[in-house]
C-alpha cells in the first residue's frame, strides 16, 4: 500500500470515530491509527531514497554528457592535427573541425540540459508527493488533536 492509500485509510478511521458533539472530540482506535502511522513512516524513506537516487542519477547523466562532449572535442582536435598542412585542405579541415567541435559542444549542452530538466521534474514530483503526504499527516494530527 502506498502512502496516499495509507493516509486515506487514516482519514477513514478518523471520520468513522465516535464523536461527542458537545466537546467536539472524536474517539478513535489508537492501535489502528498508530499502526497506520507506522506504515506511513515505513513508506516515506522509500520516496526519499528514490529522490536521492534520482539526484545521483542526474549527476551521472551530466557527467556522462560531459565525457561525451569531451571525447567529441578530442576527436575533432585529433582530426585537425592529422590533416595535411596544405592551404585548401587545411581550410576545409579547420572548418570541419570547428563544425564538429560546435556540434559536440551543442550536443553536450543539450544532453546536460535534458538531464538537469529530467532530474528537476522528477524531484519536483517527489517534492510535491512528500508535501502532500506531510499535509495529510498534519491534517490527520490536527484532527486527532481536536
Amino acid at each position: 500500500m502506498d502512502v496516499i492509500e495509507l493516509l486515506s485509510e487514516l482519514e477513514e478511521i478518523i471520520e468513522k470515530g465516535f464523536e461527542i458533539p458537545v466537546i467536539k472530540k472524536t474517539f478513535i482506535d489508537k492501535e489502528q491509527v498508530m499502526e497506520l502511522i507506522n506504515d506511513i513512516s515505513l513508506q516515506l524513506p522509500d520516496e526519499l531514497r528514490v529522490a536521492k537516487s534520482i539526484a545521483e542519477d542526474s549527476k551521472k547523466i551530466i557527467a556522462d554528457a560531459q565525457k561525451q562532449a569531451d571525447a567529441k572535442i578530442k576527436e575533432a582536435e585529433h582530426k585537425i592535427m592529422g590533416l595535411v598542412d596544405e592551404h585548401e585542405i587545411t581550410k576545409q579541415a579547420t572548418a570541419n573541425a570547428n563544425d564538429i567541435i560546435s556540434k559536440a559542444q551543442k550536443d553536450g549542452r543539450e544532453i546536460k540540459l535534458a538531464a538537469i530538466k529530467f532530474a528537476d521534474d522528477l524531484l519536483e514530483r517527489v517534492e510535491s508527493d512528500v508535501k502532500s503526504v506531510t499535509d495529510k499527516i498534519r491534517q490527520g494530527r490536527e484532527s486527532l488533536r481536536q
